[in-house]
């Protein structure tokens, strides 16, 4: 799912300042290898360097369901049966 610039910088800086927060989804970037024109996953630490520098420009969401805990699984359950 492709998301802002700006989403996916506030995204990655509320995982750096909440590393205890479980995030469903990895945040991709298009621009951050030079070498290819894959996505690369983004590190929750690196949100400054991707705030200083423009030429990062294409985000995806990526679903990252593994080492689901039980209490999310539960949460994400309730939302799809309301």
């Amino acid at each position: 799912m492709g998301i802002s610039r700006e989403l996916a910088i506030r995204i990655l800086k509320y995982l750096d300042e909440h590393p205890d927060f479980y995030f469903p989804f990895w945040v991709m970037c298009r621009e951050y290898s030079d070498e290819d024109d894959n996505f690369v996953e983004i590190e929750a630490d690196e949100w400054e360097n991707i705030e200083e520098d423009n030429a990062y420009q294409t985000f995806q969401l990526w679903e990252n369901l593994q080492n689901l805990d039980t209490d999310t699984g539960q949460f994400m359950s309730m939302g799809f049966i309301q």
